[in-house]
């Protein structure tokens, strides 16, 4: 991160891969194709951990988190939501700007006003006209992820919370600004509402893929107030971004729930080797 955002060569499939296959090889298991809609669900276990959105975790646990954690949960919220592009190209997006033809990510927004009155407009639930876009053409960096001489580019426009309108041609405009010719080099597109990116993750509740609102008073208690907010009570553990430090590519909330579930439901030092025989 400190050189810009990495990009996994083949993919984003290649950091799940590796993940799994260190799981594997220390003794875990992995199951898929499968809701659990309740703990009775899950094989009888000492610790579960909930990488869900605070809903589905209230969804599945229940009666089982103690009933002054299940309040505060119940009065977390969500903010507005993100809709999702993704182009294939015939060439690579022709940027005004040449250093941005050798960014793996650009952040498209234009002034500081013109974010301002973007993000205004999406706080008051409207569309804006011309929103705030983030976007990735990971083949500048990763020539593997598309056919030779081609390239790929995704984008996001922030949009109301729920919405269902399709942001195709408002992000295709926002990039045309600062990149005329894009709308010519596009192939083919594939487009996901908020609604629809909801649908293919129930963490992003109304299209939010921060999985909650992430103001100021919600990232200090995310999703509870208290000195270890991952920990639910009953061996149960939220690792979500729906628990601090908030939303990001970091994996922290993850690492912070297993140190307290290793903390307070094995009894283990926070940093410890396990083999599979543990």
């Amino acid at each position: 991160h400190a050189r810009g955002w990495p990009v996994p060569i083949g993919g984003s499939q290649a950091i799940v891969d590796a993940l799994a296959a260190d799981l594997v090889a220390h003794g875990g298991r992995i199951e898929t194709g499968r809701e659990v809609r309740s703990l009775a669900d899950l094989t009888p276990a000492k610790a579960v951990l909930f990488d869900t959105s605070v809903p589905g975790m209230l969804r599945i646990a229940g009666k089982q988190i103690p009933t002054p954690r299940r309040g505060a949960l119940r009065r977390f919220r969500f903010g507005n939501a993100a809709a999702k592009v993704d182009f294939a190209l015939s060439d690579p997006v022709p940027w005004t700007n040449e250093a941005l033809r050798r960014a793996g990510t650009v952040h498209i927004g234009g002034t500081r006003a013109e974010i301002a009155a973007a993000e205004g407009a999406v706080a008051r639930g409207q569309h804006a006209e011309r929103p705030y876009v983030l976007g990735s053409e990971p083949t500048v960096v990763d020539p593997s992820r598309a056919p030779a001489g081609k390239h790929v580019f995704w984008a996001y426009a922030h949009v109301p919370a729920g919405s269902d309108v399709d942001q195709t041609e408002a992000i295709t405009r926002q990039i045309e600004r600062f990149a005329p010719g894009f709308r010519d080099t596009v192939l083919q597109s594939s487009s996901r509402t908020a609604v629809e990116m909801g649908a293919y993750n129930p963490n992003y509740v109304g299209g939010d893929i921060a999985a909650g609102a992430a103001s100021f008073w919600q990232l200090v208690k995310r999703p509870v107030l208290s000195s270890d907010p991952w920990r639910m009570g009953g061996g149960m553990y939220l690792c979500s971004e729906a628990s601090a430090p908030g939303p990001g590519v970091h994996g922290m909330a993850g690492w912070h729930a297993a140190r307290s579930a290793l903390r307070h439901t094995f009894g283990l030092p926070e940093h410890v080797d396990l083999t599979p025989e543990d």
